[in-house]
């Protein structure tokens, strides 16, 4: 959105008041990410970051937050934000123009979740649309039981814990986080658990938005003065931080100290990317030897560096974006006159199209091609 504004200057951006409280953050972190990548790749002629402290704060000055369930005219449009689930303050969009309206989801998950509730479609305003646009990112899978995925990870922590390790959970400091800070607050309140990297200053603001109780207890933030002590004396105890990829952040260093202790694990929770380094470490628990030593490659701030593996690497599926079950209800529940399918692999989409059309009989257009509201 920096960008956007920079190029588009009387623009506004309307979002919820939660987003307009977490996007600076979010923004600030990006800036963060993309000077340490341009630094990193310099000799290789990378790109320049796509904007800086100035197109932030224009930015920030464009939010124009605005209520679920609260109409607001664009012209001769007429917009209303329904609450997609998801993480704090996703939103679904409906946009109404004279008689025809269309449905745009988002990120949507129709299951709640400890840190947002599920989505909560407003049924007279957006059933029966001309169109819906919907996310596909899960329409080609089932996920696991969510409540056996969260029993298995919370036992598998105590496993460990009664072992005498630790555990670092790698999290998107946006959602999974506080997700995970708030599992270990319910159902095992006497682990110590530390939050650092992006996830902190995200859970005070779940906190403040949310009104959640993340911190306390024996869930603490690691404050950047403590963090090299806090490697080599945080004995037995779960690390949450950030980048849920080990791309970067200080999942980095966290994993340096913990992957070569075998008394320790580290637990991936969501998506991995095929070039990361927690979609390498999935790969090295999937070796057909466990026992065979491994090694790690992380790219810390010295540079590249292999890191042994001995540490028990284990993956759970704590998704916040509804599947292919989930997918077909939230459709079948709207039933648009049309249904395009977004943000999700086309040879996936198109099975799913067809899906759609043989079981349910629903129509669907394809997003590759314009659409006059015909099929």
């Amino acid at each position: 959105m920096p960008k956007v504004i920079a190029d588009q200057p009387r623009a506004v951006t309307i979002c919820t008041p939660a987003t307009a409280a977490l996007m600076p953050e979010m923004w600030a972190d990006a800036k963060r990410v993309m000077e340490q990548q341009a630094n990193d790749m310099a000799e290789y002629g990378w790109l320049a970051p796509l904007y800086g402290e100035p197109e932030i704060e224009d930015a920030e000055k464009s939010l124009r937050p605005l209520n679920y369930g609260r109409a607001h005219n664009i012209g001769g449009l007429t917009i209303q934000l329904f609450d997609a689930g998801h993480i704090l303050g996703a939103a679904g969009v409906v946009v109404k123009a004279g008689d025809q309206r269309a449905v745009i989801t988002g990120d949507i998950y129709n299951l709640p979740q400890l840190s947002v509730g599920a989505a909560q479609l407003p049924p007279k305003l957006a059933r029966e649309a001309d169109l819906l646009v919907i996310e596909s990112t899960y329409c080609h899978s089932r996920h696991r039981d969510r409540s056996g995925q969260i029993q298995d990870f919370v036992r598998a922590i105590e496993e460990v814990i009664d072992g005498g390790g630790r555990i670092l959970v790698p999290a998107f400091g946006l959602g999974r986080a506080q997700e995970v800070a708030l599992m270990m607050r319910q159902h095992l309140p006497d682990v110590p658990v530390l939050v650092d990297g992006l996830a902190r200053s995200i859970s005070d603001i779940y906190e403040r938005e949310a009104h959640l109780d993340i911190f306390g207890g024996n869930v603490q933030r690691v404050d950047n003065r403590q963090r090299s002590r806090l490697m080599h004396t945080f004995h037995t105890g779960v690390v949450i931080t950030t980048s849920g990829m080990l791309s970067g952040g200080f999942a980095v260093p966290w994993a340096q100290a913990i992957l070569p202790d075998p008394h320790s694990a580290l637990f991936v929770c969501g998506y991995q990317d095929e070039e990361s380094a927690g979609r390498a470490l999935q790969r090295l628990a999937d070796r057909d030897d466990p026992a065979a030593p491994a090694t790690l490659l992380l790219h810390t701030k010295a540079g590249p560096t292999t890191v042994p593996v001995a540490a028990r690497v284990e993956t759970y599926s704590l998704s916040a974006h509804a599947d292919r079950d989930g997918l077909t209800e939230i459709i079948d529940e709207l039933a648009p006159a049309h249904t395009m399918l977004v943000h999700g692999l086309g040879r996936e989409q198109k099975k799913f199209r067809e899906t759609l059309a043989r079981a349910h009989g629903r129509q669907t257009v394809r997003n590759d091609l314009p659409w006059s509201g015909q099929a």
